[in-house]
């Protein structure tokens, strides 16, 4: 449902209908996503971009280990990614696609990581995020 639908732009569950486009991922798949876009991992080693209308896969490498969570964070305007010892954040701005041939792309992701940012212990590792404006709340598992 897009916002011209609703006069006072609410997102009415009740007024869903069948699916437009259908997308099969792999069980424990990371996803998450903004206004524009949608953020995929599937499987350790990509990232997917996806926008609409056709929401094709633009993917790019991704070689730090598996995304336990990612995020949207409006006032930042940036994804945030964290795997289990890090975290990341991708602005969709920066996203850069080039032809490798005439059928294939290349898209390459401006990622930041911020070494500081550490699980307080070895016994412990990043699970969850959340951001509520300019404050990211991380989770954790580990033993207690």
């Amino acid at each position: 449902m897009s916002k011209k639908n609703s006069s006072n732009h609410e997102f009415i569950l009740n007024q869903l209908t069948i699916p437009t486009y259908v997308s099969h991922l792999k069980p424990g798949t990371t996803l998450s996503a903004n206004d524009d876009i949608f953020i995929v991992q599937d499987g350790s080693t990509t990232i997917e971009i996806r926008a609409p209308p056709k929401f094709e896969p633009k993917k790019a490498p991704w070689h730090d280990g598996l995304i336990r969570d990612i995020v949207w964070c409006s006032e930042f305007r940036v994804f945030i990614l964290l795997t289990q010892k890090g975290l990341f954040t991708f602005n969709p701005q920066s996203l850069v696609t080039f032809p490798t041939t005439t059928i294939n792309t290349d898209t390459q992701l401006n990622i930041s990581s911020y070494s500081k940012i550490k699980p307080y212990d070895e016994n412990h590792s990043f699970w969850r995020c959340a951001c509520v404006g300019k404050t990211i709340y991380i989770s954790y598992s580990g033993k207690n």
